[in-house]
């Protein structure tokens, strides 16, 4: 079996940027995504620009400021601070709001960011933390428009199209926590008798920035802890399982 071990996030914010590090050189990341507009983006391709990993661009509508200029996409950000509307707030709405057109401007944007950043195209291309249809119609466009790697891991068309499942999501216990040994080996992701499927992992380290932004906090150490582990490897052996990346999937 073939798993794509990825890493979302780099740039979210420098804590997260170390854990990252970690998971890739002491464990088994092999694909990470850049957000681009993050203000710790440079500080975390600086770090794994050197590194055997295959890098995409994470697209962020949620979090921090837009690349764009705010007047452009009202629909994604709060009108008085022209910070993007928390993915929180947008999960709440009865209804998609993003406007396709003002999403597209500022996926494009965080493009063209990632190349000032990287000096390349992302390898991959996909988007952060929002299940909203139309800022999936844009990121595919998007896509389209510059002949980029669409990821699209939640759409079971996708998967059939490209070959790669994606693993189910877990399930988080009170503390928004889960066991990611027993997620394998109870088979809870369902990715056993796949061809390739993608882990999806949030790895980092804690800072005042995470802790104020992100409802993901102490399962990113653990998450650091667990893809460095002799546990995983040993997982990784039984079921006689081959690490790829995204690039081995393109056309």
């Amino acid at each position: 079996m073939k798993v794509i071990f990825r890493a979302d996030d780099l740039g979210y914010s420098e804590g997260i940027n170390c854990g990252i590090y970690k998971a890739i050189t002491d464990g088994v990341i092999t694909s990470v995504g850049l957000m681009p507009n993050m203000e710790a983006a440079i500080h975390g391709y600086t770090m794994v620009k050197d590194l055997d990993i295959c890098l995409g661009q994470h697209t962020n509508l949620c979090v921090g400021k837009p690349v764009s200029d705010p007047k452009c996409i009202p629909s994604l950000v709060n009108k008085e601070t022209g910070m993007f509307c928390s993915s929180k707030e947008i999960k709440q709405r009865t209804k998609d709001t993003i406007v396709i057109e003002e999403a597209e401007i500022e996926i494009e944007a965080q493009l063209e960011r990632f190349k000032e950043i990287t000096g390349k195209n992302p390898d991959y291309f996909e988007g952060h933390a929002i299940f909203s249809t139309n800022f999936f119609i844009a990121l595919k466009n998007i896509a389209k428009k510059h002949n980029l790697f669409y990821c699209g891991c939640m759409d079971a068309s996708w998967c059939k199209e490209v070959g790669i499942t994606c693993s189910k999501f877990f399930i988080p216990d009170n503390n928004g926590l889960y066991n990611p040994l027993e997620y394998l080996k109870n088979d809870d992701a369902k990715i056993k008798g796949t061809d390739c499927a993608v882990l999806i992992f949030h790895p980092g380290y804690l800072d005042q920035y995470i802790l104020e932004n992100s409802s993901f906090t102490l399962i990113r150490p653990m998450e650091v802890a667990f893809l460095c582990s002799e546990e995983l490897q040993e997982w990784m052996k039984e079921n006689n399982v081959t690490s790829v990346d995204f690039v081995n999937y393109k056309d």
